[in-house]
C-alpha cells in the first residue's frame, strides 16, 4: 500500500505540469520574436510556441485516454513524463525556430498524458467529499504551478530567454516519485481483467462539460498570448515585469480554487460556471481600459478568481458524469476539449483584434463572457432536477 500524503503530494506536484506549462515560455515570447527576427512571420510563429503544444493535446489526449483504460494509468505516466522532460528542455539547445516548433509540438504529448492521467487517477483513487475537496486543490496547484514556473521564467528571461526551457526540467522530480508513491488502482485492474462493459451509459450532459471546458481556455489563455504583447506599449516594462504580471493569474485562480469545495456544497456545476464567467469579464474589461502596469495587474487578478472555480469545476463534472470503465476515455476527450480551446484562442481573437485593437480585444472578450454568465445561469435554472 502506498503511503497516501505521498500519493497527494505526487498527484498534486504532477498537475502543476499541466495547464499552464504552454504558458512557461510566455514572458520570453518578445526576446524570441527579436532573436528570429529574420524569420518570415516570426511574431505568428512565436506565438504557437504557446499554441502549437495545445494543438498536439487536444489530437492525443483522446488516444492517451484510451490507453489509460486498456495499458494502465502508471504506464502511460511514465511515457509522458519522459516525453515532457526531453521536448520540454528542447527550447534550451534548438538553435533554429522551426526545429524549437517542432520540439514544442512533441513536448504536447507529455502534456496529454500527464494532465489525463494525473485528473484520471484523483477519480480513481477518491470519491465524495474528498474527491471535491482533492480536485480544488488539483486546481490550486496549477495554478501555483503556474505562479512559480512563470514568474521564474520571467526572471530567467532577463538572462536569457533559452534559459526559461529547463524550467520544464522540474518533470524529473515527479517522474522519481511515481514509482514510490502511486499504484494501479484495483478497480481498474479488475475491470480489465474480467473485460466488463457494464455500467458504461454516459450522460449527454458529457458534451456540455466538454463545451464549457472549451470556452473557458479560449477566454483566459488570452493573457499568457496577448498580455505580453499589449504590455509592450507601456515603457520600461521587462521580461521580469511581464512574468509578473502573467504570474498574477494562478496567484489568484490558487486561492479561487482553494475555496472550490466551499462553492461546490452550494452550487451545481452550470451555476459556478455562470458565477465564475462574472470575474473574468470584469477582469478582461479592467485590462482593456488600463493605462497603466498595475491597473493591468488588477485586471489579471480579477480574472484569475473566474479560472481559479471554472478548472477544477469541468474536472470534476467530467468525472461525475462517465463510468470507472471509461473514465480514462471521457478525461481524455475533455482534456482535448481544453486544449483546443488554447490553440484556437489567439486565432478567434486576431480577427478582433484586427478590427478593434489589442486593447479593446479584451473588453470585447469580456462582454462575451459577461452573456455567457447570464446563459448559464438562466439555464441552470431551467434544467437544475437534471444537472444537480
Amino acid at each position: 500500500m502506498k503511503n497516501t500524503k505521498l500519493l497527494e503530494v505526487t498527484l498534486l506536484l504532477a498537475s502543476t505540469l499541466t495547464i499552464l506549462a504552454n504558458a512557461i515560455v510566455a514572458p520570453s515570447l518578445p526576446l524570441i520574436s527579436n532573436a528570429f527576427s529574420g524569420v518570415k512571420d516570426v511574431e505568428i510563429l512565436t506565438k504557437m510556441m504557446l499554441t502549437l503544444p495545445a494543438l498536439t493535446i487536444a489530437i492525443a489526449a483522446p488516444l492517451a485516454g484510451r490507453l489509460l483504460d486498456k495499458a494502465g494509468r502508471i504506464k502511460v505516466l511514465y511515457v509522458s513524463l519522459l516525453i515532457y522532460l526531453v521536448a520540454g528542455t528542447s527550447g534550451y539547445w534548438l538553435e533554429n525556430l522551426y526545429s524549437i516548433l517542432v520540439g514544442r509540438m512533441v513536448f504536447g504529448l507529455g502534456v496529454a498524458g500527464i494532465m489525463t492521467v494525473s485528473t484520471t487517477l484523483i477519480g480513481d483513487y477518491f470519491s465524495g467529499a474528498k474527491r471535491e475537496h482533492f480536485m480544488g486543490l488539483q486546481g490550486a496547484f496549477v495554478a501555483l504551478g503556474g505562479l512559480l514556473f512563470i514568474t521564474a521564467a520571467g526572471v530567467l528571461t532577463d538572462i536569457n530567454w533559452r534559459l526559461t526551457f529547463l524550467i520544464y526540467g522540474f518533470s524529473v522530480v515527479v517522474l522519481l516519485l511515481v514509482p514510490f508513491a502511486l499504484h494501479e488502482p484495483k478497480i481498474i485492474r479488475q475491470e480489465a481483467a474480467a473485460g466488463s462493459q457494464n455500467g458504461q451509459s454516459v450522460s449527454p450532459l458529457v458534451w456540455l462539460a466538454m463545451a464549457s471546458a472549451f470556452l473557458t481556455t479560449v477566454s483566459f489563455y488570452l493573457i499568457p498570448v496577448q498580455l505580453p504583447f499589449l504590455l509592450q506599449k507601456l515603457e520600461g516594462i521587462d521580461g521580469n515585469q511581464v512574468g509578473l504580471a502573467i504570474g498574477c493569474l494562478p496567484f489568484a485562480q490558487a486561492i479561487a480554487s482553494f475555496f472550490y469545495k466551499h462553492v461546490k456544497k452550494r452550487l451545481g456545476f452550470m451555476s459556478i460556471y455562470g458565477l465564475g464567467f462574472i470575474p473574468m469579464a470584469i477582469g478582461f474589461s479592467v485590462i482593456g481600459f488600463s493605462q497603466a502596469y498595475w491597473q493591468m495587474i488588477a485586471g489579471v487578478l480579477i480574472t484569475g478568481l473566474g479560472v481559479g472555480l471554472l478548472i477544477p469545476n469541468g474536472n470534476l463534472w467530467m468525472i461525475s458524469l462517465v463510468p470507472v470503465q471509461v473514465r480514462g476515455k471521457y478525461i481524455g476527450f475533455l482534456t482535448t476539449a481544453t486544449f483546443l480551446g488554447m490553440f484556437l484562442s489567439p486565432i478567434i481573437i486576431q480577427p478582433v483584434q484586427d478590427v478593434v485593437g489589442i486593447d479593446a480585444s479584451f473588453v470585447v472578450a469580456g462582454t462575451v463572457l459577461a452573456f455567457l454568465s447570464v446563459v448559464y445561469l438562466l439555464v441552470q435554472r431551467r434544467v437544475a432536477v437534471v444537472t444537480e
